[in-house]
């Protein structure tokens, strides 16, 4: 089926208008499901919406996989994660500085070592160029490492600015 630029436009913005409609419901129950599963809302908007929100990338990366195209693999699951560290942190603080609401990058000590660690596993698997089952367990053990300590994470006042607490904590 052939589709013309302006029906590709119209239709773009038709999904990307309910994909928009369906994440602000989703955001809106996380609370609920939280409180109801009696899971901290931590893990709930670090582990479980993450992993429920890239089902499509993740099956695609699969199957790639399992046809052994293990380049396109990369491509998907690295480019989705540089996308994210790249383009929409950085834009959610520039539109939250536009609403006038703190959204800082402003990271706890468990957050940045989290962070760090899977930076660094990543590229080590990445440098090595080949991979086996062993560096897959590997991947998955720290995800679920990581995973296991924002079950355990304490819940914070994500209402405050962490640089705010920083300057009230330096001035007491």
């Amino acid at each position: 089926i052939h589709m013309s630029f302006r029906a590709g436009l119209f239709w773009l913005f038709i999904i990307t208008l309910s994909i928009s409609a369906m994440s602000d419901i989703l955001v809106d129950t996380i609370d609920g499901f939280a409180f109801r599963m009696h899971i901290s809302e931590v893990f709930t908007s670090l582990v479980i919406l993450p992993y429920f929100s890239n089902i499509a990338e993740q099956v695609s990366a699969l199957i790639f996989a399992y046809r052994n195209e293990m380049d396109l693999c990369v491509g998907i699951t690295v480019g989705s994660a540089v996308q994210i560290a790249l383009f929409v942190l950085p834009g959610s603080v520039l539109i939250g500085w536009a609403m006038d609401r703190s959204m800082s990058l402003y990271f706890r000590g468990f957050e940045t070592c989290c962070l760090i660690f899977s930076v660094v596993s990543v590229a080590a698997v990445l440098q090595g160029g080949t991979t086996n089952w062993l560096v897959g367990a590997y991947l998955l053990g720290v995800y679920f490492m990581i995973a296991a300590g924002f079950w355990f994470h304490e819940l914070e006042n994500l209402t405050v600015d962490g640089e705010l607490l920083n300057l009230h904590n330096h001035t007491n």
